[in-house]
């Protein structure tokens, strides 16, 4: 059975379109979703660094954000971030996400029914940056992740993302960033299968993120788009438009393309909404975002919740 789990796993890491760390860059929580994940440059409300961590010296304040996505083929992710403003031109970022994937069938040589095994993957990430000259910020994030494919078969990987941001005008905001420099993970089978075990490196795709966000006060609404070049799968164009009819709710829709081998050019939509009240000193918000998936049964659902103060 620890053959079978293995063998497909290096086959997955061989081919063209799959590459370590994919859970990561499935998106962070129900806004950016919603808008395709393409707010690498949005400042208006509430920034999440996790898209880039120049962003972090927009913040206004602190807050507390969690996400949970439910997707199909027994697949979860869940997030945990905290941001905080430092005044006068800084702030940084803290987060945790963990993906995992539960009820896999494992079957020995024979085909015969062994146990249900499962897996989980994190990130846990430090974002810091600093407006430097007014609107021009440059952020770093500090990313550490760790897998625990199999018991006895884990990996581990240290790395940054690097990141600009320029505010054009009060309303045009354009940003820049560079996704998993030096991260690595490291495989070692030796504790599986004795002498007969080998190491081997997967090496994380960097993938270059040229994004711009222009905001529409007389609209209600702000418009993001970005262009993300990277390995063929992970180059495509984002966009998303989100509009405030009432002051408590807010709309989003977004799609993203891809290239898929043998598929060509896949476009993934995505919708969502927010909505938040303000009481005492918080003012929490809630975000619900709808996702397709080209191949699966259905799409991903994810809901976050976050606290201002």
């Amino acid at each position: 059975m620890k053959t079978i789990i293995l063998s497909l796993f290096v086959c997955s890491a061989a081919v063209a379109q799959s590459y370590p760390g994919s859970f990561s860059r499935i998106g962070l929580n129900a806004k950016g979703m919603a808008l395709g994940n393409s707010i690498s440059a949005m400042t208006e409300g509430n920034v999440y660094t996790y898209y880039n961590p120049a962003l972090a010296s927009f913040q206004e304040g602190g807050d507390v954000s969690g996400s949970v996505s439910l997707l199909s083929l027994d697949r979860q992710l869940n997030v945990i971030t905290y941001t905080q403003g430092l005044k006068p031109t800084a702030g940084f970022s803290v987060g945790l996400i963990n993906a995992n994937v539960s009820n896999i069938d494992g079957r020995d040589a024979d085909g015969v029914h062994t146990s249900t095994l499962s897996t989980n993957e994190y990130l846990a990430f430090f974002s810091f940056s600093n407006q430097f000259t007014p609107g021009l910020s440059l952020g770093l994030s500090l990313k550490m992740y760790y897998y625990n494919l199999y018991s006895g078969m884990t990996a581990t990987g240290l790395g940054f993302d690097f990141g600009g941001l320029y505010k054009v005008t009060g309303a045009l905001s354009v940003g820049v960033v560079v996704t998993d420099v030096g991260v690595q993970y490291h495989w070692d089978s030796s504790n599986l299968y004795g002498t007969d075990g080998s190491n081997f490196i997967s090496k994380f795709p960097h993938v270059l993120k040229v994004g711009a966000s222009y905001d529409f006060p007389i609209l209600n609404s702000v418009l993001s788009a970005e262009y993300d070049s990277g390995p063929s799968s992970l180059s495509g164009f984002r966009a998303g438009v989100e509009y405030a009819p009432l002051a408590i709710l807010v709309i989003r829709a977004g799609i993203s393309t891809s290239n898929q081998l043998h598929l060509g050019t896949v476009v993934t939509p995505s919708f969502g909404f927010g909505a938040k009240i303000g009481f005492l000193d918080f003012t929490p918000e809630i975000n619900y975002a709808y996702v397709s998936e080209p191949f699966t049964p259905y799409g991903t659902q994810t809901i976050s919740l976050m606290f201002g103060f």
